[in-house]
């Protein structure tokens, strides 16, 4: 009876994006493997921190795991709680599964520094190792001679959880693992902490806090809330130039609005075309956070009003402003938009401070429905 034949897949997947699941295709379809067994570390000997938690890394390989019938997850490191050597990991799964025939699959990334893993010289021994290059014309070809390695070509993209982790390439990566990373608002260091200073930073995470607050408060989905919360001013501090280019191409009517409210207009567009958000409700509250519009659903004032009362605001009357929304959340944000709109008409006047904020004013304060 022939054994049933095993690749096995190690790497941080922070997150798993295309290429893995490539590489893992290629094992099963074009090498004749059974299962691929993605083995996730708890932490990879050779990094200092993952940048996503255990089980964000395990939920996002689950997704992977039920849209391929090959794939399997193997939790052998994870349950190690601890960084665990590829050589121990390799050393358990012969040891007790003597009767699957296995494989290790590395990309040629890792040749350089392949003599340096714990007990190379046993572990080389142990099994079988296939390399997929990762870049065909360079790769340590004197370590692949040297042992006698396998290479192989795949469905190649040229991806790498950095580049993810950073905004490039989203196009490639897998649609559900996106959509995980950007409800779940993983890679926040990366993706906002990398484009704004710490205050802002500060004001974004506390946004997100409040709105999640206010949405539990008034029954609206939290988790909604919490990502346009904290996402609402991702292009806060986005040079005029930067946002001008934006506008232009996408919604040129609104360059005629003042310039310190265009980075609701150019979140809004950054979250949809780069961050490749499609929750249109979230893209709606972020484009609505700063001076509303006549069509305010419940989870754009939530967003609104948290923009408005996170926890670092200290001007006069926050504190009456934030137990108001607490009370009644429409006449809270009733009260800020009227806030808004005097502080804009005595600061800019009553001719710059945009026609958005001049509606919402009369829709919502001024009661003109017309």
């Amino acid at each position: 009876m022939n054994k049933k034949k095993i690749a096995l897949f190690g790497g941080s997947f922070d997150p798993v994006h295309t290429d893995h699941v490539n590489i893992a295709k290629s094992c099963h379809q074009n090498l004749g493997f059974d299962e691929v067994w993605f083995i996730p570390a708890y932490l990879n000997p050779f990094k200092v921190e993952q940048h996503s938690t255990i089980k964000d890394r395990l939920a996002m390989l689950r997704i992977i795991e039920q849209k391929y019938d090959f794939i399997r997850i193997n939790q052998y490191e994870i349950t190690n709680n601890r960084p665990t050597y590829t050589y121990e990991t390799l050393k358990y799964i012969t040891k007790h599964y003597p009767d699957f025939e296995f494989a290790f699959i590395m990309g040629s990334d890792q040749l350089d520094s392949l003599e340096s893993w714990n007990n190379f010289a046993e572990l080389i021994q142990l099994m079988p190792f296939k390399v997929f290059l990762r870049d065909e014309d360079h790769y340590n070809k004197a370590i692949v001679d040297k042992y006698q390695l396998e290479v192989f070509t795949f469905d190649n993209h040229h991806l790498s959880s950095t580049d993810i982790r950073q905004l490039q390439h989203l196009n490639q990566q897998i649609p559900e693992i996106n959509q995980y990373v950007n409800s779940h608002l993983l890679y926040l260091q990366e993706r906002l902490a990398s484009v704004m200073d710490a205050e802002r930073y500060l004001h974004s995470i506390n946004v997100g806090k409040m709105a999640q607050k206010l949405a539990v408060k008034w029954g609206i989905d939290e988790q909604k809330a919490l990502v346009a919360g904290t996402l609402h001013d991702i292009a806060k501090c986005w040079s005029w130039e930067k946002h001008l280019w934006y506008l232009e191409h996408y919604l040129p009517f609104l360059v005629e609005e003042p310039k310190p409210i265009w980075h609701s207009f150019t979140g809004m567009l950054h979250l949809e075309k780069d961050w490749l958000i499609k929750d249109q409700e979230i893209l709606q509250a972020v484009f609505n956070h700063t001076v509303g519009s006549i069509d305010m659903t419940w989870l754009d004032k939530v967003v609104f009003c948290a923009d408005k009362i996170s926890d670092e605001r200290h001007y006069p009357g926050v504190e009456q402003y934030r137990e108001l929304c607490f009370q009644d959340l429409e006449q809270g944000f009733k009260e800020l938009v009227k806030m808004q709109y005097e502080q804009a008409v005595e600061k800019h006047g009553q001719n710059a401070i945009g026609i958005l904020l001049t509606n919402t004013y009369n829709y919502f304060v001024k009661g003109e429905k017309d």
